[in-house]
């Protein structure tokens, strides 16, 4: 049977799009956020569409919002999605390393190098650490955000790696993982 994930990234507090995801919501098994949500409310909101909501924080998500969503934060922790795992960036490699091909690892950040770390003026400007653990740890997926322009999914040796493309330009993607290991990603947009 395998998971089914709703993908998303940059809301940047969007509310008319969060709202208008909750008609597709109920169809997966966990809502991932990947990142620069800026709101506490659009986690809240999205935790009441069904099944539970992870995040990690992104670069525009203010200081202080950490302790506001504390119980949606999977960085550095390993959370079992039925028989997958969920690891959110920051982490250590040892903590996840023998989960490599059970694993979906949630960054804010994309790994450098790649087709979805690709700036307007073509230069890459992913996270390096991020692909050293990807290298390392060879993590099923890798679910990111950060680069708006460079929606897509790629891979890195045999990771797949989605940037579903910002949730405030309608931009969204259905993640699935089955039991076989075999990846299912599609970009979509409301």
């Amino acid at each position: 049977m395998g998971i089914k994930i709703l993908h998303i990234s940059d809301v940047h507090g969007d509310m008319q799009y969060i709202k208008l995801i909750s008609s597709i919501a109920r169809n997966f098994d966990a809502i991932v956020v990947s990142g620069d949500f800026e709101n506490p409310e659009v986690l809240d909101v999205l935790s009441n569409y069904g099944g539970p909501v992870y995040a990690v924080i992104g670069n525009m998500d203010p200081y202080g919002i950490r302790s506001r969503v504390q119980k949606y934060l999977i960085e550095g922790r390993v959370v079992p999605i039925g028989s997958f795992y969920l690891a959110g960036y920051p982490i250590t490699a040892d903590s996840i390393r023998d989960l490599g091909s059970r694993l979906i690892l949630v960054s804010h950040y994309p790994p450098h190098g790649t087709s979805v770390d690709r700036a307007w003026n073509g230069e890459h400007i992913g996270s390096r650490s991020v692909r050293r653990l990807i290298e390392d740890v060879k993590p099923l997926v890798v679910l990111c955000g950060h680069v708006h322009e460079s929606r897509g999914i790629d891979k890195l040796g045999n990771t797949v790696i989605v940037n579903p493309g910002p949730l405030f330009n309608g931009y969204y993607a259905n993640v699935s993982v089955y039991e076989d290991g075999t990846v299912n990603a599609e970009l979509n947009k409301l």
